[in-house]
């Protein structure tokens, strides 16, 4: 059985929409601010927009509570991780037993908190931080790695505001 015979390209469905437009303003801004204040962390920003971004602002805002509640989740238990693995010296075993461990617990916390939303970007954050922390680096690079989930949410919600109100007032120039 082929399963890739459903995947053909329909050039009627190639079109650029609005939350694809909005999608990309969103991270061009993320790319234009990191840039321009030198922040590391231009992929979580960038993703978290991304993930952000929906529908309308409403979707956003449901969206990104979610997402920053289960980033949140996730940074608590790298931090957790970040702690153990200086106390055991970064010793391999700690990375292969705690890793997955926090990642249960991420998962585990956030269904216990009605955040199931937030699983995925909270597992992601999580893996993101605890396996990319560079050697030598201090626990302010966890922060560092919540804080740029806060601003991808943030310019999402943003982007997705102010285009709909662009359009809501370009609706009524219109009548």
């Amino acid at each position: 059985m082929n399963y890739f015979s459903k995947y053909k390209f329909d050039k009627s469905k190639f079109k650029l929409g609005m939350r694809t437009l909005k999608t990309g303003l969103a991270v061009f801004i993320v790319l234009l601010l990191f840039n321009l204040f030198g922040w590391k962390g231009l992929q979580i920003g960038a993703l978290t927009a991304v993930f952000s971004l929906r529908e309308d602002f409403d979707k956003s805002v449901h969206f990104g509570t979610s997402r920053i509640l289960g980033n949140s989740i996730g940074g608590l238990y790298a931090l957790l991780f970040f702690l153990l693995n200086k106390f055991f010296q970064d010793q391999l075993w700690v990375t292969l037993l705690f890793v997955p461990i926090c990642t249960m617990l991420t998962i585990m916390t956030n269904v216990a908190m009605n955040n199931n939303a937030g699983v995925i970007g909270g597992v992601s954050a999580l893996l993101i931080i605890t396996l990319s922390i560079p050697e030598g680096d201090t626990i302010v690079y966890v922060f560092a790695r919540v804080f740029e989930t806060f601003l991808g949410v943030f310019i999402a919600m943003l982007v997705n505001y102010d285009v709909d109100r662009l359009r809501a007032y370009l609706r009524k120039q219109d009548k």
